[in-house]
C-alpha cells in the first residue's frame, strides 16, 4: 500500500474558507460519486490547518508557502497513482474543479507505523513534519536511517512517554514526474522532501510540550545528525478528518452507492457527464 500525499492552499483570488468549503464538500460530492476514484483510493483523509499555531511551539518551522491542506490518498500500488490521475472519468469530473492554488508540493510513500496507543481512533489534533534529507546521503541512506536511529529514539522519548497517541514515518519513493504530465499535479512540486513524519496528540497544548520537554527536543535534535536538513524541513498542525476507509479494522467506511449498479448515483453516472449542449440543428450559412 502507497500514500499519494499533497499539501496545498488556496487561491490568491480566494480565501482559506472558500478554498475549505470546496475542498470538504464540493470536491468530497465529486469523489464520491466517481467510480474509479472509490475503486482505487482505498483510504481518504483530509487535514485542516490549525491557524492558532505560532512557531514558537513547533521543532522545525512552518511551511514558506503557509500551507493549509494535507490531502492522504492510499493506493494499493504505484499503478494505482497513475490510473487514479489519469481514468477517464476523473479527467472528466475532477480536473475543470480547480478550487486551490496551483503551488503544492506532493509525494508517493512507503509508510510504517512506529507506535500507536492501544485505544486509538484517527483523527483530532495532529502533527506533521516535512523532513528534508541532507543532500550528501542518498534517499535510502535516509530510508534507512529514519528506520535504525530516528524511530527508537523518538519512539523511547516520546511515544513510551505517552506524548502522542500514534506516530507515523512515511519515506518517498522515487516516481516519474512525467505520470502526472496534463494533469491538475503537473505543476506541483515532487520530492521536495524525504520523508513525511505523523504525530497524533489528545490536544494542542501536547503538540507544544514536544518543543518544550527536553528529553523529547533532545531525541529530535540529535537524531538529525547528518540526516535530516532541519533548516530545510517544515511543519503543519492539522484537524485530521478521515473521509472513508476500506482497509483500518475497526474504522471501516461503508460501501458507496456509486459501486451498486442499482443505486441512483450509478444510474446517474452511466448517463455521461459531457457534452451537456445539443448539435445545433440550424445549417450554417453559406
Amino acid at each position: 500500500m502507497y500514500k499519494f500525499t499533497l499539501a496545498s492552499r488556496h487561491m490568491d483570488e480566494g480565501t482559506r474558507e472558500r478554498f475549505f468549503y470546496e475542498w470538504s464538500i464540493l470536491h468530497v460530492s465529486l469523489m464520491l460519486t466517481t467510480p474509479s476514484v472509490m475503486q482505487l483510493f482505498k483510504r481518504y483523509v483530509q487535514h485542516f490547518d490549525i491557524p492558532e499555531i505560532s512557531e514558537g511551539m513547533l521543532v522545525y518551522p512552518l511551511s514558506p508557502e503557509r500551507w493549509e491542506s494535507f490531502a492522504e490518498h492510499w493506493v494499493e500500488g504505484y499503478q494505482g497513482v497513475v490510473d487514479s490521475v489519469h481514468n477517464r472519468d476523473y479527467v472528466e469530473r475532477m480536473q475543470p474543479h480547480r478550487f486551490g492554488s496551483h503551488r503544492f508540493i506532493t509525494s508517493v510513500s512507503n509508510f510504517e507505523t512506529i507506535y500507536e496507543r492501544d485505544d486509538f481512533h484517527s483523527g483530532g489534533v495532529k502533527l506533521i513534519h516535512f523532513l528534508k534529507k541532507e543532500p550528501a546521503i542518498t534517499q535510502n541512506e535516509f530510508n534507512e536511517r529514519l528506520h535504525s536511529v530516528r524511530a527508537p529514539k523518538l519512539r523511547e522519548a516520546i511515544c513510551d512517554r505517552g506524548m502522542v497517541r500514534k506516530y507515523v514515518q512515511n519515506t518517498a519513493i522515487d516516481i516519474d514526474p512525467a505520470i502526472f504530465k496534463g494533469t491538475l499535479f503537473e505543476y506541483g512540486s515532487i520530492g521536495l522532501y524525504a520523508g513525511i513524519e505523523e504525530f497524533w496528540f489528545d490536544d494542542l497544548d501536547g503538540v507544544a510540550l514536544l518543543r518544550k520537554d527536553p528529553k523529547a527536543l533532545e531525541a529530535m535534535r540529535s537524531s538529525e545528525s547528518g540526516l535530516i536538513d532541519a533548516g530545510g524541513s517544515a511543519a503543519m498542525v492539522v484537524n485530521e478528518r478521515v473521509v472513508w476507509d476500506f482497509v483500518t479494522p475497526g474504522e471501516l467506511s461503508p460501501s458507496p452507492s456509486i459501486s451498486n449498479a442499482a443505486s441512483l448515483e450509478a444510474a446517474i453516472d452511466r448517463q455521461g457527464y459531457q457534452p451537456w449542449e445539443l448539435k445545433s440543428c440550424i445549417p450554417e450559412p453559406k
